[in-house]
C-alpha cells in the first residue's frame, strides 16, 4: 500500500537523522547509543538497563552490534501487516514497539534464563 511506503519513509528519514551522528554514516545500521536515544527512549527508562540491552539483542538479529535497518524494519513491515489501519510514523513506532519489539524482547529474556 502507497500510505504503508509513505510511513516507512518517514521513519526512514529520521532513522537518518540520526545516522548522521554516527562515526560511520550512510551505512544502514545505527550504533546502540544512536538507536536508543533516535527510537528506545520513550519506551525504555534508561540506556544501561537490563531491560533496553535485551531490546537491543532482540533487534541485533546479526548480532553484529548495531541495529541495522532491515532488522528495525522487520518490526516495522509486521507492524504494519497485522495492524493496516496505522496512520502516522509516531503510530508505527508505538505498535512495532508495543507489539513487536518488547514481546520479542521477553523471548530474549527466557532464553537468558534457560542458558
Amino acid at each position: 500500500r502507497e500510505s504503508h511506503k509513505k510511513l516507512l519513509d518517514e521513519v526512514k528519514q529520521l532513522w537518518d537523522t540520526w545516522d548522521l551522528q554516527d562515526e560511520v554514516q550512510d551505512d544502514e545500521r545505527l550504533e546502540f547509543d544512536s538507536f536508543y536515544h533516535g527510537f528506545m527512549a520513550p519506551y525504555f527508562g534508561c540506556y544501561r538497563c537490563t531491560t533496553t540491552k535485551q531490546a537491543l539483542r532482540a533487534l541485533d538479529m546479526d548480532e553484529n552490534g548495531f541495529v541495522d535497518w532491515k532488522e528495525f524494519q522487520v518490526y516495522l513491515k509486521w507492524a504494519l501487516y497485522e495492524y493496516p489501519d496505522i496512520s502516522s510514523a509516531d503510530d508505527l513506532l508505538d505498535t512495532a514497539f508495543q507489539k513487536g519489539i518488547i514481546p520479542a524482547m521477553r523471548d530474549v529474556q527466557l532464553q537468558n534464563m534457560m542458558e
